[in-house]
């Protein structure tokens, strides 16, 4: 679903949908709420254990507002194998930006290790994922 944007290692829901077919969620979206209206359309999934390729993940970077954090923050991004989809930056005080990126990643251990490097630079305030 393009609303939770679920990766390999997410607990997930299926969910029937007449026109899509089955369509996962992520077990804490905002959508899956609705959803328990309808336990009869609800069905058991799960990742398979050997599955490659790329999933599509939001990070929210909170920084502070310096020359050249967007180049580090994309050079990060790029030297740990991901692919940086859309960049969206929203500057807040004057000292602080918000960037949001879209980004490409394998599963959560691969999300999980570009935020760990991420954060390890002086200008990041905070990260998270965001999730639908």
């Amino acid at each position: 679903a393009k609303c939770c944007n679920p990766i390999p290692g997410d607990p997930i829901i299926g969910f029937v949908s007449s026109g899509r077919g089955i369509v996962v969620h992520t077990e804490n979206c905002k959508n899956v709420a609705e959803f328990r209206k309808t336990p009869e359309k609800w069905i058991d999934v799960e990742w398979e254990s050997n599955l490659e390729g790329n999933f599509i993940a939001e990070l929210r970077v909170d920084v502070a507002n310096q020359r050249g954090v967007l180049a580090t923050m994309a050079a990060v991004i790029s030297d740990l194998d991901s692919n940086i989809e859309n960049v969206t930056m929203e500057e807040r005080d004057g000292l602080t930006t918000a960037m949001s990126f879209i980004i490409t990643v394998r599963n959560r251990q691969h999300l999980a290790k570009i935020m760990k490097q991420l954060h390890g630079n002086r200008s990041v305030m905070r990260i998270t994922r965001k999730k639908g």
